[in-house]
């Protein structure tokens, strides 16, 4: 038997798809997160929002809740005109990220166990 996932949103997920697609999800999860982390330095404020939003949904399915939570925020404040991205906000997502990576990529990369 496959050893518990890292989190309770993972161990959800896992009971609803199964522990192969949960883990490709979490690898999908991984290996979006650079592209979308540009995402958030580029493009207008409302491109911006998107980007906030979807990893603000993206992060509670990985069970990284202070990272969606950071997202929320940031999606918030980009729903105002004159609102931006600081690089203060990009260095507190990627520390955010790095406080969970390390789990989720120990959980999408552990053999499989039947």
């Amino acid at each position: 038997m496959n050893p518990p996932a890292p989190n309770e949103a993972l161990d959800e997920l896992v009971s609803i798809l199964g522990e192969d697609d949960t883990r490709e999800l979490v690898r999908s999860f991984l290996r979006d997160f650079p592209d979308q982390l540009r995402q958030l330095a580029i493009g207008d404020r409302e491109q911006r929002r998107r980007v906030a939003h979807s990893l603000k949904s993206s992060s509670r399915h990985m069970g990284a809740d202070a990272l969606a939570r950071k997202m929320a925020a940031l999606e918030t404040r980009l729903s105002h005109v004159e609102a931006e991205v600081s690089q203060e906000d990009l260095a507190a997502t990627v520390s955010e990220f790095e406080k969970v990576a390390g789990g989720l990529r120990a959980f999408a990369n552990r053999p499989h166990q039947p």
